[in-house]
């Protein structure tokens, strides 16, 4: 067993002994150092004030290892190796390192000093000012507890509670943290900040304010105020003054240029015109109001009364149009309000006008009708009205039963839809219809198909209550029999139910739809 032992200790000796040597070290600088009196103009003793100090007048100089220590007049506990000295304090450590009070109490044993009443302690270009400070000379650390204050050459700390280190130059602050420069200010109860980087690093509700035009507000994150950069986590969110916020788990703000990329549940916010979208990525400039959102992307538009209108595609797009907001959707764009839905390649909506423009492959449905096209328009108003003019291959599409379809075309066609309903559909240019009219029992009549350059279209209950034609034309009745079945529809006829949105969620399914409409297309022309 002893022969074991033996070889495990001569295996591992260089092992021990530096060990050893460390533990050495350690009690070596745990024990105390004398703390020196240097100089002093004069020396006495009082027996019956204070019989264990010396008390030192004019002048006074005392060394404690590698720092110095500067007043007026000093009690000198030789035997408990403290001082408490008066009157015009400073202190120095090397040549970086210097601080200044009205009173000291330095312990040689434990290495800290107890400082009150304007306390300045400068490092280089940072200065900290209190008015009590503690300065642990160990771990070359200082506290203040009932307020002070931190300036940097760029930037000024105030805070109830303070620690600054001189070697790693990291401030921490807490309780009524403010950070103050020319630019911007920073509020928050829990803030640290490094004096050499000039960078605040956030671990804490805080409000960051731009000359009241631009608010940031984080919990967890960074701000290099030096190059006004800003790293920020946990659903953090930048807001300008006109109303628009840019929110995501995760931002990168540089401010100097006004840009902001965002990742993860991105939301842009702009609260004036109403208008919010959302998508895993996003970027945002503020120069132009110029936003960015892709990745699972979707629009809220809620400035209809009763309804909000959601929208998708694939890129969403957001700019400023004078005072005005403008949303582009491009690729895969499908939306869905209860009163209307839509399908096109690309939309864009601008609040100048509350108009939606459909483009490229364009379908929109409203109540009982289909609304088709080479290009869609809907003018919205606040009151729950709306009109759509469709320009190019326009065609409606109502249907009458699984089999049955009342059909119109022409070169434009105008639909109006008030309280939630399709009531007036006006077509010009080349117009013809396809319908069934019905006897006040519901029974069919027959088929009447007409042709004429204006066709006006009345509706009531999802029903054809009239029809008028200019110049006036009765069109042809055919019994549902004798019609054709190729005769039934209209050249361009296409009808795309299935894939009509059926709720907010539905947007999001995709659909080859724009093939079969070009094809249409090439078809008619």
């Amino acid at each position: 067993m002893k022969i074991v032992v033996h070889r495990i200790f001569f295996k591992h000796r260089a092992l021990f002994l530096v060990l050893c040597l460390l533990f050495v070290g350690l009690q070596a600088a745990k024990k105390p150092t004398t703390i020196f009196l240097e100089q002093s103009e004069t020396l006495s003793f009082d027996k019956h004030q204070k019989a264990d100090c010396q008390v030192l007048r004019g002048n006074v100089i005392f060394r404690h290892d590698d720092a110095y220590m500067y007043c007026d007049s000093a009690y000198f506990y030789d035997q408990n190796n403290t001082i408490d000295a008066f009157s015009n304090i400073r202190m120095e450590q090397g040549d970086t390192l210097f601080v200044y009070s009205d009173f000291l109490h330095y312990d040689g044993n434990t290495r800290i000093a107890n400082l009150k009443g304007n306390v300045q302690m400068v490092n280089r270009e940072t200065i900290l000012e209190t008015d009590s400070f503690d300065y642990d000379r160990n771990q070359n650390k200082g506290y203040y507890y009932t307020g002070g204050k931190i300036y940097d050459g760029k930037n000024t700390m105030t805070s109830i509670w303070g620690e600054y280190s001189p070697d790693t130059k990291l401030a921490v602050f807490r309780d009524k943290v403010r950070l103050i420069n020319e630019e911007f200010a920073l509020a928050s109860n829990n803030l640290h900040y490094n004096t050499a980087s000039k960078t605040a690093t956030i671990v804490g509700p805080s409000v960051i304010l731009y000359k009241e035009k631009t608010t940031i507000y984080s919990e967890k994150g960074s701000y290099d105020t030096a190059n006004e950069q800003a790293t920020l986590y946990n659903r953090s969110y930048i807001e300008q003054n006109d109303g628009k916020r840019l929110t995501a788990d995760t931002i990168f703000y540089n401010r100097s240029i006004g840009e902001g990329t965002a990742w993860g549940n991105t939301e842009l916010l702009d609260t004036a015109q109403h208008i919010v979208v959302y998508g895993n990525n996003a970027f945002y400039r503020e120069l132009d109001s110029y936003g960015l959102v892709y990745n699972s992307a979707y629009a809220v538009e809620y400035s209809t009364a009763n309804d909000s209108l959601f929208l998708h595609a694939d890129t969403l797009r957001t700019y400023a149009d004078s005072v005005y907001q403008v949303l582009k959707a491009v690729s895969n764009v499908r939306f869905y309000r209860s009163d209307l839905q839509g399908k096109c390649d690309t939309l864009v909506y601008s609040t100048r006008d509350s108009v939606l423009n459909m483009y490229e492959s364009p379908v929109l449905w409203s109540d009982s009708a289909q609304l088709a096209g080479d290009f869609i328009q809907v003018f919205q108003q606040a009151n729950d009205s709306n009109m759509v003019f469709v320009q190019g291959l326009a065609l409606a599409i109502t249907q009458h039963d699984s089999l049955r379809f009342n059909q119109l075309s022409g070169k434009t066609l105008k639909a109006y839809i008030a309280n939630r309903k399709l009531h007036e559909i006006l077509v010009e240019g080349n117009a013809e219809s396809i319908y069934y009219p019905i006897e006040d029992d519901g029974s069919i009549v027959g088929i009447n198909r007409t042709e004429s350059s204006v066709l006006e279209v009345f509706l009531n209950n999802r029903k054809i209550n009239k029809i008028v034609m200019s110049p006036a034309s009765s069109g042809t009745l055919y019994p549902e029999e004798q019609m054709p079945k190729e005769k039934k529809q209209l050249t361009h006829f296409a009808w795309y139910e299935t894939i009509r949105p059926k709720n907010k969620a539905d947007i999001f399914t995709r659909y080859p739809l724009s093939t079969k409409i070009k094809s249409r297309r090439r078809t008619q022309k």
